[in-house]
C-alpha cells in the first residue's frame, strides 16, 4: 500500500511540474514546459501533399510530434516535422525519405514565422548531403487542401572540400532536388 501512495505522490509532483501553455505563448515559462497546440493549429499540415516540378512528382510528408529541446530552459514543444520524396519523369526514384521518415533526423521542421511578414508559416530545410547547406519553405498561400511553397536558402559558411563544388561552380546552384515555387495537394 505504501508503494502505490509513493508511486501516485510522485507522478502527482511530476504532473504539477509539466505545465502547458499555449503553441505561440511568449511569456517566460519554467524548465519542463510544454507549448502544445491546444487550438490544433498544426493540424492543417499534417499528412502527404502532392505536386509537380519540371516533370517530376515531389511528396513532402508532414507530421507533428511532441519535440523536447534540451538547452538551457528546456522545454517540450508541439512541431511539425516532414521528408520528401522526388520521382522523376519516367518513374525513377532521385529520393525517397519518406519510406524511412525520420530515421536519420527529418529534413524539413518548424512551422515558424517569417520575420519579414508574420502571416506566412515558414518551414526549415535542411537537405541530407549538402554541406550544412539550409534553407527555407515559406506557405505562401494556403487554402483548404492546397498549400504554395517558396524555396530560399539561408545564409551559410562555405565549405572548400563540399563535394558539391564543381557542380555549383559548373550549374551555378547546389544539386538540392527541390523547386524554388510549387503548388502542394494533400492527399
Amino acid at each position: 500500500m505504501k508503494q502505490v501512495l509513493l508511486i501516485l505522490l510522485v507522478f502527482i509532483t511530476i504532473s504539477c511540474n509539466a505545465q502547458i501553455y499555449p503553441l505561440n505563448y511568449k511569456e517566460d515559462v519554467p524548465n519542463g514546459a510544454y507549448y502544445k497546440d491546444l487550438d490544433g493549429e498544426l493540424d492543417k499540415y499534417v499528412g502527404l501533399w502532392k505536386g509537380t516540378w519540371n516533370g517530376k512528382t515531389v511528396y513532402l510528408e508532414l507530421k507533428k510530434i511532441k519535440d523536447y529541446s534540451d538547452g538551457t530552459h528546456p522545454y517540450y514543444k508541439d512541431r511539425i516535422l516532414g521528408e520528401r520524396k522526388i520521382i522523376a519523369s519516367n518513374g525513377t526514384v532521385e529520393i525517397d525519405r519518406i519510406s524511412n521518415f525520420g530515421s536519420e533526423g527529418t529534413e524539413f521542421w518548424g512551422i515558424g514565422f517569417n520575420l519579414k511578414n508574420g502571416n506566412i508559416k515558414r518551414l526549415y530545410f535542411s537537405p541530407r548531403n549538402m554541406c550544412r547547406k539550409t534553407g527555407t519553405l515559406d506557405i505562401t498561400n494556403f487554402t483548404g487542401n492546397q498549400m504554395t511553397l517558396h524555396f530560399e536558402y539561408l545564409p551559410s559558411i562555405i565549405d572548400p572540400n563540399c563535394q558539391h563544388n564543381a557542380y555549383v561552380d559548373q550549374y551555378g546552384d547546389f544539386p538540392i532536388n527541390f523547386p524554388k515555387d510549387i503548388v502542394l495537394t494533400k492527399q
